[in-house]
């Protein structure tokens, strides 16, 4: 067994962070607080005057957002040298008030025992998933249109976007970001991943993986692959349930792995993110969880998986981070305790969001969990087979990846000069007219042409009456707006010009009804049909959305189901407009799968593989680059050259 001076040795050799006659203040601290080191928290929401007895409360949900750091939160951070910290978009207003909040954030963290700076992470992949509000931050079209820029433009747009992604995040004072998303989406069902994939293709997928992970590495922000060993092939999503992937482990070698194994060999990949998800072909052992049930290990609590696999076989040696642990496939069936010693055992260097931050109580809670976490880890005596490593080495080695990961971030603190000048670098980057043309770029160069009759080339000037009908009020409002508009009422600082003279009706599918819309429908000449997919727990916020029941839970919910009937509600227009000798178009906004109906009952098909909105500053208009960019297409002035990363 190697000794912890030989080991913190070791450390120092292999990742300079000091000398070895001065070792890092965290290997001579306790181990509650090497193991606080390994752990990220959310902030999202707190509030510090609820009692415990209101917290107790069945029907109790804090839902106020954290955007300045709390004393209560502050010396948390101080107190038990956390780690890190996830932030979503309840935590990120404006420019100047998140760079004040990181700022205070990273300064609670060196004031510590250990003096080491936090993580700061979160989820700004682009597309679906997006922190930063949209109208601040620029959030582009998402990986699979960067896929369908891929034939024509190779890896230009997945670089690109990961560096002004990691731009942005590094003047926010944010330092890990949580992608790339490097899952093969094989599933056209797949609820949680779908477009967040670059490509049905593993190559592709390698190909974009690497170029963007080296573009928001450029940036000085630490990049993550994730999920591992892959969510492409799921039905269920992690955040409401536990799905299994029951390929063979050919197929799993092939396709899941592929894109990791890639980019492991060819790139410096310093985070991993683990999944929620059951792989047979992988491990079949199986644990006991909380029901007192037996159950196959999902792959974020597996020593096969994370230890033997990523770390031995494919010789891993950055971060292993899990997905967050509040989600149902763990939760559902591990306690917190229970699923970070397990992950912990099995590899993972960072447990994410296992205990949930909303109270002083749950701050109380916390300082309990690390306690009893220290004692169970004491208690695990070494185990000799196969030269194992003791839990107590495991922690130890597991503390120098995030030493060595954690050299790169500042451990200099921010005071007020030094905070006006960051609000005035990042007031400069997020959202700069540049990342807006890289942004538009994407968006144009990504829109396909699924199929088209040879009569319609475009639409300017050939009808008299259009009626648009797109999933939210918002996105027709936008696209009305890019149809009809006129230099005095279109954002042209973002996005140019175009002109049209039609008269357009607009309505949403959100809004749908018949008694309404199929008589519009009978006096116009050409119908404008889009549709979408489902959101997930991801795109809301993540699981604690789709739980309790606040006015906020059933909102997502909502969303949810109604999601499910917008591709009906979409093919029964478009079959009803045909019937009426209507010309139809129809624009999928996400995943372009089984559009064999729509390309039956349309005369025009199109993928966008976005449809985000966001009202513009400065004329307070809903605005949308992917949206402005099918409009040039449908008007005529531009072509599409997108090509389909997905079977249709």
């Amino acid at each position: 067994m190697v000794s912890l001076a030989a080991f913190v040795c070791f450390i120092c050799f292999v990742a300079p962070i000091g000398h070895c006659k001065e070792a890092p203040l965290i290997f001579k601290a306790a181990l509650k607080e090497k193991l606080a080191q390994k752990i990220i928290l959310d902030f999202r929401y707190f509030c510090p005057d609820v009692s415990k007895e209101e917290a107790a409360q069945k029907y109790f949900r804090c839902v106020t957002p954290v955007t300045k750091l709390h004393k209560e939160l502050a010396q948390l951070i101080t107190d038990t040298s956390l780690g890190g910290v996830i932030l979503f978009s309840e935590n990120i207003e404006t420019v100047e008030q998140t760079v004040t909040l990181t700022s205070d954030l990273q300064n609670a963290a060196l004031n510590s025992a250990v003096g080491l700076p936090l993580f700061i992470s979160t989820d700004q992949e682009g597309g679906r998933v997006v922190r930063i509000p949209r109208a601040i931050g620029t959030s582009f079209a998402g990986n699979m249109a960067i896929g369908a820029t891929y034939a024509k433009h190779g890896d230009k747009y997945a670089r690109k976007v990961g560096q002004i992604l990691g731009s942005e995040l590094n003047a926010l004072g944010i330092n890990v970001e949580h992608s790339p998303n490097v899952d093969v989406n094989i599933n056209p069902e797949n609820p949680v991943i779908n477009v967040r994939s670059f490509s049905e293709k593993p190559q592709v997928v390698a190909d974009l993986g690497i170029a963007m992970l080296e573009g928001i590495q450029s940036t000085g922000v630490i990049a993550t692959l994730k999920h591992f060993p892959g969510h492409g092939d799921t039905s269920t999503d992690s955040h409401t349930g536990l799905p299994k992937v029951m390929h063979s482990l050919v197929k799993v070698n092939n396709v899941d792995l592929y894109p990791f194994k890639q980019i492991i060999t060819n790139s410096n990949v310093k985070m991993i993110m683990t999944a929620h998800i059951q792989y047979p072909a992988l491990d079949k052992s199986e644990v006991v969880n909380k029901l007192g049930k037996s159950m196959i290990k999902p792959a974020t609590l597996s020593k096969k998986i994370l230890t033997d696999l990523l770390r031995h076989d494919m010789n891993y040696q950055g971060l292993i981070i899990t997905d967050a642990l509040d989600m149902a496939g763990i939760s559902r069936f591990f306690t917190p305790l229970e699923a970070v010693f397990a992950s912990f055992d099995a590899g993972a260097d960072i447990a994410m969001m296992p205990i949930e931050i909303r109270t002083q109580g749950d701050i109380e809670r916390f300082k309990r969990f690390l306690e009893d976490l220290a004692i169970k880890v004491s208690m695990v005596k070494a185990v000799t087979i196969k030269e194992e490593p003791s839990m107590i080495d495991k922690i130890n080695r597991s503390i120098g990846r995030v030493l060595t990961a954690k050299e790169f971030l500042s451990k200099q603190k921010i005071f007020n000069q030094q905070l006006a000048l960051n609000i005035v670098k990042a007031e400069s980057t997020l959202g700069n007219k540049q990342h807006r043309a890289t942004e538009l770029a994407l968006a144009a160069h990504a829109i396909v042409e699924v199929s088209k009759s040879a009569q319609l080339s475009h639409i300017q000037g050939k009808f008299k009456n259009i009626q648009i009908i797109f999933p939210q009020p918002e996105q027709s409002d936008a696209f009305t707006g890019y149809l009809s508009a006129n230099e005095n009422n279109l954002p042209s600082h973002l996005y140019g010009n175009s002109y049209s003279k039609t008269v357009i009706n607009q309505s949403s599918l959100e809004h749908y009804d018949e008694s309404e819309l199929f008589p519009m429908i009978s006096t116009s000449d050409l119908v404008i049909v889009a549709s979408d997919n489902k959101k997930s727990g991801v795109d809301i916020g993540g699981a604690e959305d789709l739980k309790g029941t606040t006015n906020i839970e059933s909102t997502a919910m909502v969303l949810t189901k109604e999601k499910l009937n917008y591709n009906a509600k979409a093919l029964k227009i478009l079959t009803y407009a045909k019937k009426q000798g209507k010309t139809t178009i129809f624009v999928s906004l996400k995943l372009p799968s089984k559009l064999s109906p729509f390309i039956q009952q349309s005369d025009w098909v199109l993928a966008t593989f976005d449809g985000n909105t966001y009202i513009d500053s400065v004329t307070n208009k809903n605005v949308s680059p992917s949206l402005f960019a099918l409009s040039e297409v449908l008007l005529g002035n531009k072509k599409p050259t997108g090509v389909l990363p997905v079977t249709p």
